[in-house]
């Protein structure tokens, strides 16, 4: 995972796929979502932003106090549950983004607790499992 910390900065952690940069956060200050609401996909509950916009974005972010990092292990954040099968409460809200592999729902989780999470109520790590990454 890139390093980009100063003290006073909100990390928020951004997953590529599919030439996207996808995240899940809540940003406080009116004019702040306002400068994001276009990249936000409200049948999703996450932020979909084309690779041309995401620099300019991500500059705009840091001066308000969040920063965006992009995850270079997107495995670690990934957790897989076997369809038709009880989910982990909740498990839709602390992801970015889920797939369909091979009889499970793999779900990549928008940060290290809601893998926690997720993991505590049964879901497998995808680290811990046969599948290669679907994201």
């Amino acid at each position: 995972m890139a390093a980009f910390r100063r003290a006073g900065d909100e990390q928020v952690n951004v997953f590529e796929v599919d030439e996207m940069f996808l995240f899940k956060h809540y940003f406080d200050g009116e004019n702040v979502f306002d400068r994001l609401k276009r990249y936000y996909n409200s049948q999703h509950y996450r932020f979909e932003v084309p690779a041309g916009a995401f620099e300019d974005l991500r500059l705009f972010l840091a001066e308000h106090g969040y920063g965006l990092v992009v995850v270079d292990a997107v495995a670690e954040f990934a957790v897989v549950v076997k369809k038709y099968t009880q989910h982990p409460e909740n498990i839709f809200n602390g992801s970015v983004i889920h797939r369909s592999v091979d009889g499970y729902n793999c779900f990549l989780m928008a940060d290290q607790a809601a893998v926690d999470r997720a993991t505590r109520e049964g879901a497998i790590r995808l680290t811990e499992t046969a599948f290669e990454n679907p994201f």
